[in-house]
């Protein structure tokens, strides 16, 4: 089985942040499914199962804050017995302009603390990533900062296409592999 994390924090001050990019993504995979998230016991991290090209695949948030990810997304791993090699995580990028998307297997968290914390969970960096570009913060301002804030209101267009691109990205990874879809979302 794949699992497909969409990390972000939780509560409504955080929902719409630029930091939440990934869990918006996962809650537009799972609602284009017509499925809902509920709490799974053991993990306590919210899921859904989707079917995406007649495969099962579990699509997660963490219910804890970001930083600390890895405390339920470890153990929901764990129970279902994935694989790092069959773990998609979605976030948030800096280091790649804002709308733009792109794939890897593993590498650093490059700071990024939800990257991190899944990282020590599973034992390795090697999973699959989608990279959802935020942009970097405008002049000096504190990148940590920049990321708990909401997009503009006049983003939300771009924003839709993010979030559309980013859905897109996550299903082109679970049917044709990284290397594929590297090839078709590196070309948008």
């Amino acid at each position: 089985m794949k699992l497909i994390i969409g990390l972000g924090n939780p509560g409504p001050a955080y929902e719409k942040t630029r930091h939440n990019v990934g869990a918006m993504v996962a809650d537009g995979l799972v609602s284009s499914y017509g499925e809902k998230f509920s709490v799974h016991k053991r993990s306590g991290a919210l899921t859904a199962t989707v079917r995406i090209g007649g495969e099962p695949v579990l699509v997660a948030k963490s219910r804890t804050y970001m930083n600390v990810t890895g405390r339920q997304i470890g153990p929901l791993a764990t129970y279902y017995s994935v694989a790092p090699d069959d773990m998609i995580v979605l976030h948030d990028e800096l280091d790649i302009d804002f709308g733009a998307v792109r794939l890897k297997r593993g590498g650093g968290e490059g700071g990024h603390n939800g990257l991190r914390s899944i990282s020590q969970a599973v034992g390795t960096r090697d999973y699959l990533r989608v990279r959802l570009g935020i942009g970097r913060p405008p002049g000096r301002q504190d990148p940590a900062d920049f990321v708990l804030k909401p997009f503009p209101g006049a983003a939300q267009a771009d924003v839709d296409l993010l979030i559309a691109a980013g859905v897109d990205a996550a299903e082109l990874l679970v049917t044709r592999g990284l290397e594929s879809a590297q090839n078709t979302v590196h070309s948008w």
